[in-house]
């Protein structure tokens, strides 16, 4: 029986279909690689952002726990640099009741408090992943605390918890606000939290 001879042209188109095919495959797999690649890069971003707006958020209760240290009265005559400005803030507003009702920079003592001002050196420190996280303070007098149904004392010393009396005086109520800042090279995240503490009189 006579053999045939294979068709050279039909072996060439063989050969050119399977590489085209191949090819195809090849520029799909490229496309889904890079579409899985962004994918990658955006959940890498995306997770650097929750790191950081963790972070800063942390960053502001720890100003609103340093101020509520300072306001403490047994603690404030010990404090240096920005508590002791705090301190100095504290007692100008409880000296000037007209100053009542509006956020104190503590740094400056100044009104009004203007959030995202200049990180005071010692409110500021580097992460160890070298970004520099820090905090401001507004201090705000809100007046006296109303104490209902308590005793505040009798004889010549009581006083109306509401007012006071020069005498004796209700506590006073602060609302206390912390502005973080966590500066990662360009990008600068903030967060702000809010605080009432209330005094013992002085």
């Amino acid at each position: 029986m006579p053999t045939r001879k294979p068709d050279p042209s039909r072996t060439a188109q063989t050969g050119g279909i399977t590489i085209l095919v191949a090819l195809m495959l090849l520029v799909l797999l490229t496309i889904a690689t890079l579409g899985m690649s962004k994918n990658a890069v955006r959940e890498i971003v995306a997770t650097g952002f929750s790191r950081q707006t963790a972070s800063t958020r942390s960053v502001a209760d720890s100003g609103i726990e340093w101020a509520v240290y300072w306001l403490d009265w047994q603690n404030a005559p010990n404090g240096t640099g920005s508590a002791a400005k705090l301190l100095a803030t504290e007692l100008s507003l409880l000296q000037n009741p007209a100053l009542a009702g509006v956020p104190t920079d503590i740094s400056t003592n100044t009104q009004p408090y203007v959030p995202g001002g200049a990180l005071a050196a010692d409110l500021q420190w580097t992460n160890p992943l070298g970004a520099v996280e820090g905090f401001t303070i507004g201090l705000t007098y809100m007046g006296k605390l109303p104490v209902t149904n308590m005793s505040q004392g009798n004889g010549a010393g009581s006083f109306a918890p509401a007012s006071g009396t020069t005498n004796k005086q209700a506590p006073d109520l602060w609302a206390v606000r912390s502005d973080a800042q966590v500066v990662t090279g360009p990008v600068t995240f903030t967060h702000a939290q809010e605080a009432w503490v209330s005094t013992p009189a002085q």
